[in-house]
């Protein structure tokens, strides 16, 4: 029997315009009726996954996997950083102008994240602009006030590409690495974690906590992030519209896409069998 549904933010509870699927709602209180613990999984910070999730009695697990909060209080209940050693063997890579630099971190303050000032002269409408009021623009990472949880580059698709086969090449046995769209400019960004920086962990942390087994949870996503994830739990399902390698390790395709409320149907097809 499941005990814990996890769930993905983006292009799958989210439709393609970033809206909140309404079934959602409704679905966690069935979820908690039927003693089943919901949270959302996401690669978000947790900022915006709250924005997002609204005032529902969930937990959060951010920035794919680094960060466990209470969605209603922000509670913390747990955090996993990057070494500072493993920062500086990335940053070591960091010597291409055209790609935009950036450090997800946690703080006791209200920054979210930081920026390398090197080619921002105007950061509208980027990547750095989605946390507006909760960046901060660094001329290295060197005296960081803070807990790193990812780096995130944004640029070109090829750019990113040559970056992360660099990665690979020299860092891999260390690091994972996730290409993915996003929607502002760059259309484009490469996320480095640490090797047990992925929403598997954070979910397997999360179960251990409650003294829940893997083979309980069931979670659905739709990208590259998700892929450990969903290989790895009881029940691992991927939505219509993800990509073909999370499609490849699920042992469920949703029937319909996030724009059609795919998520929520399917776990209610799978679990409780309507």
């Amino acid at each position: 029997m499941i005990k814990i549904v996890s769930m993905d933010l983006d292009e799958t509870l989210l439709n393609s315009d970033k809206v909140m699927t309404k079934s959602f709602y409704n679905f966690v209180d069935k979820l908690r009726s039927n003693n089943i613990i919901p949270v959302v999984a996401t690669g978000r910070e947790y900022y915006s996954a709250h924005k997002f999730v609204g005032d529902v009695d969930i937990d959060l697990i951010c920035n794919n996997g680094n960060v466990i909060k209470d969605n209603l209080t922000g509670k913390v209940e747990y955090v996993n950083p990057i070494n500072e050693e493993d920062l500086k063997s990335v940053m070591a890579f960091d010597d291409n102008k055209n790609i935009y630099t950036s450090l997800h971190i946690a703080t006791d303050n209200e920054i979210d994240l930081v920026y390398k000032r090197k080619n921002f002269e105007n950061f509208e409408g980027t990547y750095i602009d989605a946390f507006r009021n909760r960046n901060l623009a660094l001329d290295d990472f060197n005296k960081l006030e803070g807990k790193p949880l990812s780096i995130v580059f944004a640029g070109s698709h090829d750019d990113l590409v040559e970056l992360r086969n660099r990665m690979k090449k020299e860092i891999s046995d260390r690091f994972n690495f996730h290409i993915m769209r996003i929607r502002r400019e760059p259309k484009w960004m490469l996320e480095v974690l640490q090797k047990n920086g992925d929403k598997f962990y954070g979910i397997k942390k999360y179960a251990e906590n409650r003294n829940i087994n893997l083979d309980k949870v069931a979670a659905i996503g739709d990208d590259s992030n998700d892929i450990m994830l969903i290989k790895n739990v009881g029940l691992g399902i991927a939505m219509k519209n993800s990509v073909d390698s999370l499609k490849d390790v699920a042992d469920v395709i949703s029937d319909f896409d996030n724009n059609n409320d795919g998520a929520i149907k399917i776990l209610n097809k799978v679990i409780f069998g309507g």
